[in-house]
């Protein structure tokens, strides 16, 4: 069995502003990296992990960075941990989406202009995620990611497809998995 412990990074510049990021680049606020500290405090109380995986935007490996503080550990960037890319969505307030009726009605194949699917997120992840489960059989380890990849790995891990309304993880927050080789066992919440 191998323990995941799958975590969003700490609010962004963009989640405080209520807009998109403009992509990779966007660092967090205050607020996100004292709820990173915080959070790699907790997950230092309640586990011990051998490795720690994340994306490559800046945001989640910041927030990465801040937990491997309080574990000792320095984070592997997993290219397919990114973010879902918004297209022409970027910058944008989230308002930009509220009279989009696929996006109210089915988020897991709004596609942005120029951009991808929740659902194109969920089989880059998912597959992802496998990989890091099958490399650390008996082990626990961090994943930090972003709130599409959370949503994407919590259908991976439960379900094995989309549906639904897409879970959307709170900053600095998540859920563990453990693998048992054929499938998920989970999700347990982060906080007791």
């Amino acid at each position: 069995m191998a323990r995941l412990i799958l975590i969003r990074h700490g609010e962004s510049l963009a989640n405080a502003e209520r807009r998109f990021t403009h992509g990779p680049h966007e660092p967090l606020s205050r607020q996100g990296r004292e709820e990173a500290v915080a959070r790699g405090r907790s997950v230092a109380e309640r586990f011990d992990p051998v490795a720690l995986y994340a994306s490559p935007f800046v945001r989640a490996l910041e927030t990465a960075r801040l937990i491997g503080a309080s574990l000792g550990l320095d984070p592997i960037v997993v290219d397919a941990l990114r973010e879902q890319d918004f297209g022409r969505l970027r910058g944008q307030g989230y308002e930009s989406v509220r009279e989009d009726p696929v996006w109210h009605t089915d988020r897991w194949r709004f596609r942005p202009p120029e951009g991808e699917t929740l659902e194109e997120v969920f089989h880059r992840v998912g597959p992802a995620l496998d990989a890091i489960a099958a490399k650390h059989l008996g082990e626990q380890v961090v994943v930090v990611s972003h709130g599409g990849v959370m949503a994407a790995l919590h259908a991976w891990t439960t379900v094995r497809r989309i549906e639904g309304v897409p879970p959307i993880s709170a900053n600095a927050s998540g859920f563990v998995v453990e693998w048992k080789r054929v499938r998920y066992d989970g999700p347990f919440p982060l906080d007791p």
